[in-house]
């Protein structure tokens, strides 16, 4: 008997892991995973056009782990490229201000203030690569005494988070503030 009950434990163990789904990366390599649905489901108009403009503001705490809001923001990228719409025709910026700052600088700044490399960097890497800007605000900058050269290679830098994302809007981006 006990064996029989070993037994159907391990067919349904099995069955459950062949079911399990793998997460998949379909643009933003190694970030923003995506959980394959299997079933039919509503998915955008591959035709459309899609302008996201994406803000990041909150408190960025540990400093030793990719932020969990920019790892997001390259899911939302990732969902809309495995719902079958083409990369031309999605165009996302992420806005970085206040407490979240520190997502934006470069390694060595980094280094000086927290006692290691910016573990964001792959992840701004394949955002970057990906085609999606990189926004700082200047004003979180030059709160946090920030220049130019202190912000990791690619990101943009803007005069504020509000001149930016309210250009980016005039320009048909829609707002998300995570």
């Amino acid at each position: 008997m006990k064996k029989h009950f070993i037994l159907l434990l391990l067919i349904i163990f099995s069955v459950a892991l062949s079911q399990a789904q793998e997460i998949v990366f379909p643009a933003v390599q190694g970030y923003g995973g995506v959980n394959p649905v299997p079933f039919e489901a509503e998915k955008p108009d591959p035709a459309a056009q899609y302008k996201f403009v994406i803000e990041l503001g909150h408190r960025y705490s540990d400093k030793t782990q990719v932020a969990d809001m920019l790892d997001y923001a390259a899911r939302m990228y990732n969902l809309h490229i495995y719902a079958g719409v083409p990369r031309e025709n999605i165009q996302l910026a992420i806005v970085v201000y206040s407490s979240s700052t520190a997502i934006a600088m470069a390694d060595a700044t980094y280094s000086q203030r927290f006692d290691q490399t910016n573990p964001n960097a792959a992840l701004l890497e394949e955002l970057i690569r990906n085609g999606i800007q990189v926004i700082v605000c200047g004003q979180s900058m030059m709160k946090q005494n920030l220049l130019p050269g202190d912000i990791y290679p690619g990101i943009k830098m803007a005069v504020s988070r509000f001149t930016a994302t309210t250009d980016l809007m005039g320009k048909g981006y829609k707002l998300f503030v995570l």
